[in-house]
């Protein structure tokens, strides 16, 4: 990789017409370019100096960065060419809710084990340093008060054996809790990253995601087939900086779900994924909350007797259309057709009519 690895993927991407060309993304780039290199020479710190007056990074700092900006300004984007393009092998991309899943998860083992007499947090810290020496983390929100202390202990414990946390957010961090209950709880962690991590504000005033979206002159496409199939690889090639999908899961009360994740927001389920197996309300309310954008493939047109598949199709079409969610799909007929007859064939035209809505124009461009 050269050192100008990041800026000329940049370039490329401007010239080939996958994104336009913005100076406040470059500003963020300049400063993650500044950390792969760092991160290349075998993790030692830059030039006394240099880093600081370059970017601003704070006294005390470790290198990370935490990149924050409204909805679709390119910080995923920009945190993709950075990770991709930093030659490291110990390093880790995941979205912050799949990691604190992991974590309650991690923890929960480690304090039921009857023999454990250790700090179970500093134990979890120790075993992601062990093997990651990288760590991004897309969506960096705090929602839960029970968090609080866990949170700063666990980032404390990371960079205090040296790993490196670049992360997204779309709050700054003094504003990174907004469940207003007992926030105070939060200041120690929001002090820690004021500390310990250059914070970027990405201030670019275009929502490229929601252009990219209002773009799109079709988003439902029938039939199934090798057109329907080529139909979706060209949306996500148009909607999308980068196309390489990431796995990432859905996990609701105990029932975990796997899907394709292009960027943050735009995930990528089969009809079998979402409405053939045993998900309910609950499990549509969190898609919906997560996303903003699902591409769901495969829509068959449903027998009389497929009764549950149909009810879990329009519970899933209610729960995107309340959150507002952009859907793409491909399926075997039109709306109208997918549940003609059957027990609440009635009660399905409602969701032919949400579907209709959500092709138009306007449904895309709000």
């Amino acid at each position: 990789m050269t050192e100008h690895s990041l800026q000329s993927r940049y370039d490329q991407l401007v010239a080939g017409g996958k994104i336009s060309n913005d100076e406040a993304q470059r500003v963020v780039l300049a400063a993650l370019q500044a950390l792969s290199l760092q991160l290349k020479d075998n993790h030692k710190p830059a030039a006394p100096g240099l880093f600081n007056r370059w970017f601003g990074k704070p006294e005390g700092a470790s290198g990370s960065i935490y990149i924050w900006g409204n909805v679709g300004r390119g910080k995923s984007m920009l945190m993709d060419l950075f990770f991709d393009h930093t030659p490291i092998a110990a390093k880790r991309r995941v979205h912050f809710h799949a990691f604190m899943q992991e974590v309650h998860a991690r923890l929960q083992q480690l304090r039921g084990q009857e023999a454990y007499k250790g700090d179970p947090i500093m134990t979890l810290a120790q075993e992601i340093a062990a093997h990651t020496k990288l760590l991004c983390f897309d969506e960096l929100q705090a929602t839960d008060v029970a968090d609080a202390s866990l949170l700063h202990r666990l980032f404390s414990g990371l960079l205090e054996r040296q790993v490196v946390i670049v992360s997204t957010s779309n709050h700054p961090p003094a504003s990174l809790y907004t469940g207003g209950i007992q926030s105070e709880r939060f200041a120690k962690f929001i002090a820690l990253i004021e500390k310990k991590m250059q914070v970027l504000a990405l201030s670019s005033s275009s929502d490229y995601r929601l252009t990219q979206i209002k773009s799109l002159q079709k988003s439902y496409f029938t039939p199934l087939g090798k057109a329907a199939d080529e139909f979706i690889d060209g949306i996500i090639a148009r909607i999308t900086a980068d196309p390489t999908p990431h796995n990432d899961m859905l996990a609701v009360q105990g029932r975990t779900t796997r899907f394709t994740l292009y960027q943050p927001k735009i995930g990528r389920f089969t009809f079998k994924d979402l409405c053939q197996e045993n998900m309910g309300p609950a499990d549509y309310l969190a898609l919906a909350r997560r996303l903003d954008t699902v591409i769901l493939t495969g829509i068959p047109a449903l027998a009389a007797d497929q009764r549950n598949e149909a009810k879990r199709f329009m519970t899933l079409i209610d729960a995107l259309y309340e959150r507002k969610v952009k859907l793409v799909c491909t399926a075997e007929t039109a709306p109208d057709g997918i549940y003609k007859v059957g027990d609440g064939n009635f009660e399905f035209q409602r969701t032919v009519s949400r579907l209709v809505e959500m092709q138009g124009e306007k449904w895309l461009a709000g």
